[in-house]
């Protein structure tokens, strides 16, 4: 199977969908969990969550952008 386009910036937009459902999936989480008497620990784990994923995306973006140096 070949494969087109610029191995790099595929790297970097799958880091990128990758860090936006780790986000998409920690808010959703998050708001399930919470509530009067929500589960503090998943709430905090799932928050936790959420902010990798933010992370992981700006990450990716980055790496989206980023040229090798022999280009």
């Amino acid at each position: 199977m070949t494969q087109t386009g610029d191995a790099h910036k595929r790297r970097g937009a799958n880091i990128m969908k990758t860090g936006l459902g780790m986000l998409v999936f920690g808010i959703v989480i998050a708001l399930a969990a919470a509530g009067e008497n929500g589960n503090p620990g998943l709430n905090a784990f799932a928050s936790f969550v959420a902010l990798a994923g933010f992370i992981t995306a700006i990450v990716g973006l980055g790496k989206w952008r980023e040229r090798p140096a022999g280009d």
